[in-house]
């Protein structure tokens, strides 16, 4: 839930991030400074999902509503204030096409000094490159076929993959790094 403030900067952003069209979903819960730009936003969200920053991203406020390079710099809360509650998509490796849905939880006014961290979540991310959820979908689904010509060289490449598996601990030491 959203707490109003009246008249303070909050200090804090709650935030969730839900990786699109994932089943079961993947997501992760976490919390940043309120004054960080979109581009440092982009970066810890990221190491919050496990992510290497290795492509290009783009960020859409609620529907249709673009935000363009410049714009990663603006302050989180600027845009916050300007698009009121509606979320953000965040579309990362446009070729693969991670759509996520990052959505503010909560507010915090307190004036704590705040460093990422991270909640909870649920499952792995999906690796890099996997090819969007569909690829993504259709590399576990050779993983488990070891008829498929290809099956040692994923097994090799992918074999210590544990879908299932999200750790918030080893998330929080990524973002430590930061």
């Amino acid at each position: 839930m959203v707490q109003s403030f009246q008249g303070q900067r909050p200090s804090a952003y709650q935030l969730k991030i839900t990786l699109s069209d994932s089943v079961p979903d993947i997501w992760r819960r976490f919390v940043v400074p309120a004054d960080i730009t979109l581009a440092q936003l982009h970066v810890i969200m990221q190491h919050t999902l496990g992510w290497e920053v290795f492509h290009d991203y783009g960020l859409h406020l609620g529907v249709g509503l673009q935000i363009d390079a410049v714009s990663t710099e603006a302050r989180s809360a600027v845009v916050r204030a300007d698009v009121g509650h509606q979320p953000l998509y965040y579309l990362y490796d446009f070729k693969g096409g991670w759509l996520h849905r990052l959505e503010l939880e909560a507010l915090d006014a307190d004036g704590t000094d705040v460093c990422p961290v991270c909640l909870d979540g649920a499952e792995a991310c999906p690796p890099e490159n996997a090819g969007g959820v569909w690829g993504y979908d259709e590399l576990m689904d050779r993983l488990d076929a070891p008829s498929d010509p290809e099956y040692m060289m994923l097994i090799e490449k992918y074999g210590s993959f544990a879908p299932a598996k999200f750790d918030v601990a080893v998330v929080n030491a990524r973002l430590q790094k930061l």
